[in-house]
């Protein structure tokens, strides 16, 4: 047998450096795989309480016993779902279920007043009368100006009897919701009787106290309404008189004329803007038509009538910037434009207009007229106009009868069934003593 040499390559000689650098890659990628494990832990863990979250509050949303519980087991520490379990209690009458899953809510979350409410609810439920006044304490020194939490707690001292802590509560609500206002005004009403009570936790706005006049003209509490006016006024801060007037308009109506022009001249003597409306001499507010017309108070009124339309006009005037122009265009017996003058009984006093006309026909034109604004008895009437004429003044004398403190001034015409049409300017109005 023959045998062969085989010429093997020469071992390579060592390469220090590379090993070196074999040597230094081994710590870094055994670091990266390990971050990248973490990594992926985190993530599954992530996931994992994220799914648990999900289902939890699916389950919660189902709101039956069993999804309830459910998520709680999922999500043990979520005093939601304890919170919503109580409540299902509560409409499953089981006050003293509803009490354990409302106390687990308070513990988790104790900076909740819902939980404390639903708890005074569910001990109220459950005739523990000493707990729920605790749990009522805790929701309130918990968020002591949310007004939902307020009104709860003025309810659960109505039905102990405790007024003066539900009105302390009500007051809370009154200062903090603009729409629920209202509401525990009239609550605080109801319950008290007693308007210095009332004002004594009322804040100093002017809006609250026009709303407590509201409210107690309503149920014709014309006194208490009285009082709180003069406090209205002795605030001292400023507020639109325009909101004011329906306290005028309700002593007219009820009728108190002397209360109503107390009432006006107070709010007059309070606000620049109405002084505007004044002319000295002159009994007649706005008598030139060159204000707003505020439809309320002692100012002009309207009322649309068939057959006639109303306009200011500033192309025509008398001893002003403005006219009221009357355009007839049918039987009408009113112009519909009238005020309320306060008078004096006994006293003797003259009115009068200036006034023009283009094309007035009628068989009988309109004229200015003094009468009673409750039953329409007429005092005085001027001449009529007709026809075309330019400006001229119309005027009549009346005494005020015994007994008559208001009057009422319009352009009327009698009879108001015939036919009119034409056009009608009124320019000044007066009133005044002779």
């Amino acid at each position: 047998m023959t045998s062969r040499n085989y010429d093997l390559p020469a071992p390579a000689a060592p390469d220090s450096a590379g090993d070196a650098r074999l040597a230094n890659s081994s710590p870094s990628r055994l670091a990266l795989l390990a971050g990248l494990v973490l990594v992926c832990c985190f993530a599954a863990t992530y996931l994992w309480c994220a799914l648990r979250v999900y289902q939890a509050d699916r389950f919660a949303g189902g709101r039956d016993r069993a999804s309830l519980e459910r998520a709680i087991r999922l999500q043990p520490r979520d005093a939601n779902s304890y919170d919503l379990l109580g409540q299902y209690f509560i409409w499953d009458a089981d006050p003293q279920a509803a009490v354990s899953q409302f106390q687990q809510a308070a513990r988790l979350n104790p900076y909740s007043a819902t939980y404390w409410l639903h708890l005074a609810q569910a001990y109220s439920s459950a005739g523990a009368d000493n707990e729920q006044a605790a749990a009522i304490s805790r929701a309130i020194a918990v968020d002591p100006t949310t007004p939902e939490v307020a009104w709860s707690a003025a309810n659960y001292y109505l039905l102990r009897g405790d007024t003066a802590e539900a009105l302390d509560k009500l007051a809370v609500v009154i200062r903090n919701d603009p729409n629920m206002a209202e509401t525990a005004l009239d609550l605080s009403w109801r319950v008290s009787g007693d308007i210095n009570a009332m004002v004594r936790r009322l804040p100093p706005d002017p809006n609250l106290y026009l709303q407590s006049i509201r409210l107690l003209l309503a149920r014709q509490q014309w006194s208490a309404a009285g009082q709180m006016w003069s406090w209205l006024l002795g605030l001292n801060r400023d507020f639109d008189p325009d909101a004011a007037l329906f306290y005028v308009d309700a002593l007219l109506a009820k009728p108190d004329a002397a209360g109503a022009r107390d009432a006006w001249q107070s709010l007059v003597r309070t606000s620049s803007s109405l002084q505007s409306y004044l002319r000295p001499g002159n009994l007649v507010v706005n008598p030139g038509f060159n204000r707003k017309i505020l439809n309320a108070g002692f100012d002009w009124r309207y009322r649309p009538l068939p057959g006639v339309s109303l306009l200011l006009d500033s192309t025509q005037s008398y001893q002003g910037t403005e006219s009221l122009l009357v355009t007839y265009s049918g039987p009408s017996q009113d112009v519909g434009m009238f005020q309320y003058v306060p008078v004096t009984p006994g006293t003797l006093y003259v009115t009068s207009s200036w006034v023009k006309s283009e094309e007035l026909l009628s068989a009988n034109g309109p004229r200015l007229t003094v009468l009673n604004p409750y039953n329409d008895l007429e005092y005085a009437h001027s001449e009529e106009t007709l026809g075309t004429t330019s400006w001229h003044q119309v005027q009549a004398a009346f005494t005020a009868l015994p007994g008559v403190d208001l009057v009422s001034i319009r352009f009327s015409r009698q009879p108001g069934d015939t036919w009119i049409q034409g056009r009608f300017w009124i320019g000044y109005v007066q009133l005044s003593q002779k």
